[in-house]
């Protein structure tokens, strides 16, 4: 299904915002009771992001943790589980040609400072695939109800983080109930340990290899080749 023809549910999106390094320039949050709790939160993620990526999901808690990263500008957000990981790319995508291509990465950005231009840019694109959805509508709030075109199953089966590589790595355990630890660094650290296991036990093996080698020259000398085993 294409991004234009999804059913948008905008209750989906927990918090957006746009960083430049880890300076928040502009964000929407859903819930402002949350907002303290959620900024910072956000603000540990962004110091934390993968590094090498452009793209970047992980869902833990029924909610997943994106980034979509075009240095020096990152885009990231938390959405609800059940928003499938093409629409949310599709969504952020489509953020970044609308905001992030308009900008010049030279400009000296302050905290909240593209927030105006954030907002519309925002608005705009809910209201696009609100009428995407409903071709007669008119333009809608971005608080309008809408239904997601989701299947039941599908969104609860994601529970592995995908990088943009298309392989799956095991899950790691984001955060406490109150969303506060952070999985970034965690990840990269067990990357590491597993590269340096895998090589400590292929020193064990060809240690092992070079012993029973040596062994078996040592009976060979001691038996003379293969008499011992003539009786």
């Amino acid at each position: 299904m294409g991004a234009a023809s999804m059913i948008w549910n905008p209750d989906l999106i927990h918090y957006l915002c746009i960083a430049k390094s880890t300076t928040i320039l502009a964000h929407h949050i859903k819930n402002s009771k949350d907002s303290s709790t959620i900024e910072t939160l956000a603000s540990k993620c962004l110091e934390n992001s993968p590094p090498n990526h452009s793209f970047f999901s992980h869902t833990v808690n029924n909610r997943t943790y994106t980034f979509l990263i075009a240095p020096p500008f990152v885009l990231f957000a938390i959405f609800d589980h059940q928003l499938l990981k093409p629409h949310a790319l599709a969504f952020l995508n489509r953020i970044k040609s609308s905001l992030i291509e308009a900008l010049d990465k030279n400009d000296n950005f302050t905290p909240f400072s593209l927030q105006p231009q954030f907002d519309s840019v925002l608005n705009e694109t809910l209201s696009f695939y609100d009428l995407s959805s409903n071709p007669g509508s008119s333009v809608m709030s971005p608080t309008t109800s809408r239904t997601l075109l989701v299947k039941p199953d599908e969104g609860l089966k994601k529970k592995k983080r995908i990088v943009d590589d298309g392989k799956e790595a095991a899950m790691v355990d984001l955060s406490s109930d109150d969303n506060s630890s952070l999985p970034f660094s965690k990840i990269n650290d067990r990357q590491k340990a597993k590269r340096v296991w895998k090589k400590h036990v292929w020193v064990v093996l060809m240690l092992d290899l070079f012993v029973c080698a040596v062994l078996f020259v040592i009976w060979l000398w001691v038996c003379s080749g293969f008499k011992c085993m003539a009786y």
